[in-house]
C-alpha cells in the first residue's frame, strides 16, 4: 500500500515552527496567517497519527516526535534547496571543468585569473575545489588536479608548472617602520611559522647565512595565505611562493626585504586522470595554467 507522503509546504511550515518555537513567528517568516499555520501543523500531525507539539499557555515544544522528525525533515529541505539551487546554477548547454587546487594556489593565484581564462572559452564553466592531500580518488570527478609535490619523486601523469620559489615578505609599513638593511636587523623581527612545512625557516636560514635567528611568531599558519594576510597585518615575516605574492608586490603592499628567497624542495604539478587526457578543454586549461603561471 502507497505511503501518502506530507507535502514540502506542510513540512516547510513544520520547520519553520520547530525552529521559531511560534507559531507567530513561523507565520511572519512564511508570509502567511497564523491560522494558515496552525491548519497546517493540525493536517500534519493527522496525517502522521501522532502529535509533534505540545500545546501550552505560554508556548509551543517539540513532542519526542517532533524532536525525532525535525533533523530529518531539515536534512530533506536543504537537500531539495541544494540539489534545486545547483540546477537553476547550471547551464547544461556549457561544458564544466572541474579543478581542484590548494587553498592559497585557489585564492592567491587562479581565482584572480580564472576570468582571463574564461574570456577566451566562453563555451566553458568551471568547478574549482581547494583540498591539501596529494592524491585525489578519481570518484570525485576533478579533470585538474594541481598539487604542491617533492621533486625528489616521479609523478605518473604529472606535469611540472614549476619549481615553488619562496619569498622573504613583510608588509611595506612594518619594514618602514623597522627598516631591514643587512642580515643583522632581521634579528629585530618576528618570523611567522608554517606549521605543515617548518623545514622552510631553517633552510631559509642555512642558505642566507641567518645563524639561530629563533624569533617566531606564536601563532603557526598551515596555508600560505593565511601567512600572507598575518604578514600584511603587520605581524611578522613570511615566506610565501613568488606567483602568490606577486599582486601583493605590485600594490606595494608587501616588500621583499634584501632581495631574499629560496627554491624549496616542491613544486606545483598537474594530474590528469587518464582518461580525461582527450578532452579538448581539459588539455586547453592545462596549457593555459602552464604558460600563465611561468609568464
Amino acid at each position: 500500500m502507497p505511503v501518502h507522503l506530507p507535502s514540502t509546504k506542510a513540512l516547510r511550515t513544520f520547520f519553520t515552527v520547530a525552529t521559531t518555537l511560534s507559531f507567530s513567528k513561523a507565520a511572519e517568516k512564511l508570509c502567511i496567517s497564523q491560522g494558515a499555520v496552525s491548519k497546517q501543523i493540525s493536517a500534519l500531525e493527522q496525517q502522521l497519527g501522532q502529535a509533534l507539539f505540545f500545546r501550552r499557555v505560554n508556548g509551543i515544544e517539540l513532542t519526542e516526535a517532533g524532536k525525532t522528525y525535525l533533523p530529518q525533515v531539515s536534512e530533506a529541505i536543504h537537500i531539495i534547496q541544494s540539489s534545486t539551487a545547483n540546477l537553476l546554477q547550471s547551464d547544461h548547454t556549457q561544458d564544466t571543468l572541474t579543478v581542484s587546487v590548494t587553498p592559497s594556489f585557489a585564492s592567491l593565484w587562479l581565482t584572480p585569473r580564472i576570468k582571463a581564462f574564461l574570456s577566451q572559452h566562453s563555451d566553458l564553466r568551471v568547478n574549482i575545489r581547494t583540498g591539501d592531500e596529494p592524491k585525489i580518488s578519481e570518484a570525485h570527478d576533478n579533470d585538474v588536479i594541481i598539487r604542491c609535490l617533492p621533486i625528489s619523486h616521479h609523478y605518473e601523469q604529472a606535469t611540472l608548472l614549476c619549481q615553488e620559489k619562496l619569498l622573504l615578505i613583510g608588509s611595506a609599513e612594518l619594514i618602514k617602520r623597522k627598516p631591514i638593511k643587512n642580515n643583522d636587523d632581521l634579528f629585530s623581527h618576528t618570523f611567522i611559522p608554517h606549521i605543515t612545512r617548518p623545514e622552510l625557516w631553517e633552510q631559509f636560514k642555512l642558505e642566507n647565512k641567518l645563524g639561530d635567528v629563533t624569533k617566531y611568531h606564536a601563532v603557526g599558519f598551515e596555508h600560505y595565505y593565511l601567512s600572507l594576510a598575518a604578514a600584511m597585518d603587520n605581524q611578522g615575516l613570511a615566506l610565501v611562493p613568488d606567483f602568490m605574492a606577486r599582486a601583493a608586490l605590485k600594490a606595494n603592499k608587501i616588500v621583499n626585504p634584501l632581495g631574499y628567497g629560496i627554491e624549496s624542495h616542491f613544486g606545483y604539478y598537474t594530474t590528469i586522470p587518464h582518461y580525461k587526457r582527450g578532452n579538448r578543454a581539459v588539455c586547453e586549461f592545462e596549457q593555459w595554467i602552464y604558460h600563465e603561471i611561468r609568464s
